[in-house]
């Protein structure tokens, strides 16, 4: 049983049959179908998916997924690859990627990636980081957020709750979970001189290109001729509230 509709009159999910029957390849057509996607989170089958994290955003990958779930004949191993190594079976230019999402849910998208793909992966690197550090160093007692953000992990969940209205939580489940990364990233950005934000970011996203094994080209796959942000620049951090609470 699926709970919540799309908003708007928008039909993803028939944008997306309608392009299978065209023969376009599924993976543009998920593309394509998500451009139109309005649903902030819903139901299916008692598990709650949230598309659109902290109203700013779009899981693109969860809303792929769903919509292959409607069928159409996804070969199961380029699914899997997408979902589980970020690998897309087609390359699309960044263009046709910007013009299958259209500007608002690809901006959505940017806030994402950089919200909490790029956010883990700074999270990841300054632990290696602190895993080389002699047991003399300076900072050898400060914990992997004090490191990061300055304060320590219980003063930031705890903080991230007030702000939803709510009690920390025991245990994060994965939607809060990521909820918790999107507001790191956007206390970082606040609370960090820019020098330090733009050095950060790109520490992050050098550490996604190790880890995803390229040397000079992009640490997203599904925008192949991303550019990196110019020298001193921000993450970009211009989508506020693109899905209104009236919406949930």
């Amino acid at each position: 049983m699926t709970e919540g509709m799309p908003v708007l009159g928008a039909d993803p999910f028939g944008r997306y049959q309608a392009e299978l029957a065209l023969g376009t390849h599924w993976y543009l057509a998920a593309l394509h179908a998500a451009g139109e996607w309005t649903l902030p989170a819903e139901s299916v089958q008692g598990r709650r998916l949230t598309y659109v994290i902290n109203r700013q955003a779009l899981d693109l990958l969860l809303i792929i997924e769903r919509l292959a779930a409607t069928g159409g004949g996804v070969p199961s191993n380029e699914l899997h690859r997408l979902l589980f190594a970020c690998d897309p079976p087609l390359h699309v230019a960044k263009s046709q990627f910007h013009d299958a999402l259209g500007p608002v849910n690809y901006k959505a998208y940017l806030n994402y990636f950089y919200g909490i793909t790029v956010e883990e992966a700074l999270l990841s690197a300054v632990e290696v980081e602190a895993a080389k550090t002699h047991a003399l160093d300076t900072y050898a007692s400060q914990g992997l957020y004090e490191r990061v953000y300055g304060r320590p992990l219980a003063d930031l969940l705890a903080d991230h709750a007030e702000s939803r209205g709510a009690s920390p939580p025991r245990r994060l489940v994965w939607p809060e979970y990521k909820s918790f990364t999107y507001w790191l990233f956007q206390y970082r950005v606040r609370t960090h001189l820019p020098p330090r934000v733009a050095s950060d970011t790109r520490k992050a996203l050098d550490y996604l290109r190790t880890l995803r094994g390229v040397s000079g080209g992009s640490p997203d796959p599904l925008r192949p001729d991303f550019e990196e942000p110019a020298e001193g620049a921000e993450a970009p951090v211009d989508v506020v509230d693109v899905w209104q609470p009236s919406c949930y």
